[in-house]
C-alpha cells in the first residue's frame, strides 16, 4: 500500500509504504535481572520507570554488573528499547521507546524489548515514529485490567509508514533538532523554578530566626512571628458537590488553582444562596484537600464559587501578594504539613489547622517588595512554561501533517 503525508521537505516526491515493524527489524527479549543489581554495577538498567513521557530516558540510578546474563542484554548504539507493561490502567508508559546513542552502556531487565532496525529503516527516524502514532496502535492491542501489558509478537505485526531512506533520515534529524530545542528550553524553564526554590529560602526566616538570609536593600527590621489567623480571615467553601449549569458563576476547586479557570459553573441563585464569602481581588486560594498548600492569588472582582478542597485566605494587614507567596516558603509549608491528616484519603489540613499555622512577615514596605519580587518571577516562569508548550503543540502538530 503506497501513500504520502500532508507536509514534506522539498525533493522528495516518492510515495510511502507500509511495512510491519517485524519485517523492517530484528527484536531480542529482556529478562529478569533484579539479582544482579549493584551499587558499583558498569550498566544502566532500563526498566519500566526508565521510560519518560517525552521520550528520555530517566536514571534511576539503578545498576548491574557485568556477567554472563546481563552481557547479552547490552543494548548496542542505534539500538531501541520498548517498555511493554504499565502499572496503570490508562496506558501511560507502555509502548513508550527509547534511542541508544552508545554501545555497552545500558541493558535492560524484564518486559523490556530491544528493537534492532534493519538497513531500510533509520533509527531516529523509528524512535520518532514509534513513539507517536505508532503508540496509538500499540495502546489498542493491550491486555489486562489494573496493569496493562502488550505481547511483542503483536506489536511487530502492527504497520509502519516507510519513506525511503534519505527521506527518513531528513525527517528523523528533523524531530531531533525540536527535541533538542525543547530540551533547552525546558532547561531554562527548570533553572527558573530553582531560582524560585533558593529565593524561598533565602528571602524568608529560617525556624527560630527574626531575618532572612538575604534582604533586599533598606530594609533591616525583624519580622513577626504570628499565628495565620492572628492576621487572616479563613474560609472553606462549599460542603456540596454543586448542580452544575453551562453558565453563570464559575466553579473552582482543586484542579483550578493553578489558572483559577474553570469550565464548570453553578446558577446567580446557587451562589447567592450558599457563598456568603466570596473570593475577592486580593484574597488567597489554597489548597486543603488532595493537595496541601498550593495557593493562587485572586485578581479579579468577578463573582467565584469555591469547593471545600480549598480555602480562602484574606487579610487586611498583610500584602496580597506577600501573602500569596509566603505560603510557599519553605517554613509555613512545614506547619502545614504537621498539622495534616496524613492518614486520610486524601489527605487533607483542617481550617483552623491552616489558622494555627506559624506564619512570618516583616513590615508592609518590605512585604510588598518581596511580593513584587516573586510576581515577576512567577510572570518569567509562566511565559517559559508557555514557550514550552507551544513547542510541545508545534511538534505535535508536524508529527501529524508528516506522517500518513
Amino acid at each position: 500500500m503506497t501513500r504520502k503525508p500532508s507536509y514534506r521537505f522539498a525533493g522528495y516526491t516518492e510515495p510511502w509504504e507500509e511495512k510491519k515493524l517485524g519485517e523492517v527489524s530484528t527484536h531480542r527479549s529482556g529478562t529478569s535481572i533484579e539479582k544482579y543489581f549493584a551499587e558499583n554495577g558498569v550498566y544502566k538498567v532500563i526498566s519500566i520507570g526508565s521510560y519518560g513521557l517525552d521520550g528520555e530516558y530517566i536514571d534511576q540510578g539503578i545498576r548491574a554488573i557485568s556477567n554472563e546474563v546481563t552481557d547479552k542484554k547490552i543494548v548496542k548504539e542505534n539500538e531501541l528499547t520498548m517498555v511493554l507493561n504499565d502499572k496503570t490502567s490508562n496506558g501511560t508508559i507502555i509502548g513508550r521507546t527509547l534511542l541508544i546513542k552508545s554501545s555497552n552502556e545500558f541493558v535492560v531487565n524484564q518486559r523490556t524489548e530491544i528493537i534492532s532496525p534493519k538497513e531500510i529503516l533509520d533509527s531516529q527516524y523509528a524512535y520518532v515514529l514509534l513513539n507517536g502514532n505508532f503508540r496509538e496502535q500499540v495502546k489498542k492491542i493491550v491486555q489486562g485490567g489494573t496493569q496493562i501489558y502488550v505481547n511483542y509478537s503483536s506489536v511487530e505485526q502492527l504497520k509502519l509508514p516507510l519513506p525511503s531512506l534519505p527521506e527518513q533520515t531528513a525527517i528523523g534529524s528533523f524531530f531531533q533538532d525540536i527535541d533538542q530545542l525543547i530540551s533547552l528550553q525546558q532547561r531554562k524553564l527548570e533553572v527558573l523554578n530553582e531560582q524560585k526554590k533558593t529565593y524561598l529560602k533565602l528571602l524568608f526566616p529560617a525556624k527560630g530566626q527574626k531575618r532572612p538570609v538575604l534582604r533586599f536593600a533598606g530594609f533591616e527590621d525583624e519580622w513577626k512571628e504570628v499565628k495565620l489567623e492572628e492576621v487572616c480571615e479563613i474560609y472553606d467553601g462549599t460542603h456540596q458537590t454543586p448542580i452544575y449549569t453551562t453558565e453563570g458563576v464559575m466553579f473552582l476547586s482543586v484542579e483550578n488553582i493553578r489558572t483559577l479557570n474553570s469550565d464548570k459553573y453553578i446558577s446567580k441563585d446557587a451562589f447567592d444562596k450558599n457563598f456568603k464569602i466570596s473570593p475577592k481581588s486580593g484574597d488567597v486560594l489554597m489548597t486543603r484537600i488532595g493537595d496541601i498548600g498550593t495557593s493562587n492569588l485572586v485578581e479579579t472582582d468577578i463573582d467565584l464559587a469555591y469547593y471545600v478542597s480549598l480555602a480562602l485566605i484574606r487579610s487586611s494587614v498583610i500584602e496580597s501578594k506577600f501573602l500569596n507567596v509566603s505560603i510557599s516558603s519553605d517554613y509555613f509549608q512545614k506547619e502545614l504539613w504537621k498539622r495534616t491528616l496524613h492518614i486520610a484519603f486524601p489527605k487533607k489540613i483542617n481550617k483552623n489547622e491552616i489558622g494555627q499555622s506559624k506564619f512570618y512577615y516583616p513590615p508592609f514596605p518590605e512585604q510588598e517588595a518581596i511580593g513584587s519580587f516573586f510576581q515577576d518571577l512567577d510572570k518569567a516562569i509562566a511565559k517559559q512554561e508557555e514557550k514550552v508548550n507551544q513547542l510541545k503543540e508545534s511538534k505535535q502538530t508536524l508529527l501529524r501533517k508528516m506522517f500518513i
